[in-house]
């Protein structure tokens, strides 16, 4: 059993230590919230787009190819999690369909990003990079075009605002940089080495930033306003998104085993904090996602922990 649990226990503590240093840092005044914004910043325009593009970069253009039933298990998973969240919200318990739509994008959002590349590059390795950054981008594209396209329908209704939306999920640093990197890797062209370190020592910096500002984010919200409302997606985020991945990755798709083990890792991380954007920006549910963004994280602790000993033995 200890053999089981070392190799979780080796990825996880360091990766959620960061994520608490970053909480701690936060809650005693260490950070300031100007310089979380600009840490957060930092991360999302620049570290993490390098570490999206040298994950891709560095891959195979075999391997860019063959992921067909990979990506297609991850946006059918995260499609299928965020119909059961509309579904509970606006069918059962009789929400509006905007709220139902920001519920949904709450039970199937999952933090690839910020949370999922460093964990398992820890846990699995530099392999693991590539399949992580495709997992990123169609969990962004798909959850996020979805998201604002019946958001805008729903709450917005004026003309253009769609195709407005849609080309600023497009113009994401989470959408481009892997876009440019398949470009690369397809026309087989290399970048000039100065370019390539520079980069490389870019991407570096995501990891421990990226996990660092996540602490500070949920250290700056409270959990008392919507925690009552937040557990239902919470749940559907944390136990169905990987119960439906798993089957699809091991049941429906022909998935390299590595690969379908990040597809279920990914599929068990929790709200990503971009979600709480889209709350602010349409004034809904504001509390109860910022909440769910603070109990998933810290529920993620030991579920990721029982998902990646579960799939150890794979």
């Amino acid at each position: 059993m200890g053999s089981t649990l070392d190799p979780v226990a080796g990825a996880v503590l360091p990766v959620f230590g960061l994520v608490a240093c970053g909480y701690l840092a936060g809650r005693a005044g260490l950070v300031t919230q100007a310089s979380s914004a600009a840490l957060n910043q930092f991360v999302y325009a620049f570290a993490l787009p390098a570490m999206l593009f040298i994950a891709v970069y560095r891959g195979s253009l075999d391997e860019i190819l063959s992921s067909g039933g990979f990506v297609g298990a991850v946006i059918l998973a995260t499609v299928g999690t965020a119909l059961a969240g509309f579904a509970l919200s606006h069918f059962v318990a009789g929400a509006p369909p905007a709220e139902s739509t920001l519920r949904a994008l709450n039970a199937s959002f999952a933090n690839t990003g910020y949370l999922g590349i460093p964990l398992v590059t820890m846990a699995y390795g530099e392999r693991a990079a590539l399949p992580a950054a495709l997992a990123t981008v169609a969990t962004n594209f798909v959850s996020f075009a979805l998201a604002i396209v019946c958001l805008e329908l729903f709450v917005n209704p004026h003309r253009g605002g769609v195709r407005r939306a849609l080309l600023g999920v497009v113009r994401s640093p989470l959408i481009w940089p892997v876009v440019l990197a398949i470009f690369f890797v397809g026309f087989e062209t290399r970048l000039p080495v100065p370019v390539d370190r520079f980069a490389t020592l870019l991407a570096a910096a995501a990891g421990p930033c990226a996990l660092f500002a996540i602490g500070l984010f949920v250290s700056q919200l409270s959990i008392r306003a919507g925690a009552a409302a937040s557990w239902q997606s919470s749940v559907l985020k944390l136990v169905l998104h990987p119960i439906l991945m798993a089957l699809l990755a091991y049941q429906v798709f022909a998935i390299d085993p590595l690969w379908a083990k990040i597809a279920v890792v990914g599929a068990s991380l929790p709200l990503g904090a971009t979600a709480f954007v889209l709350a602010q920006r349409y004034r809904l549910l504001e509390a109860e996602t910022s909440t769910g963004a603070v109990v998933s994280t810290v529920a993620s602790v030991l579920t990721v922990s029982i998902v990646m000993a579960l799939l150890a033995s794979r």
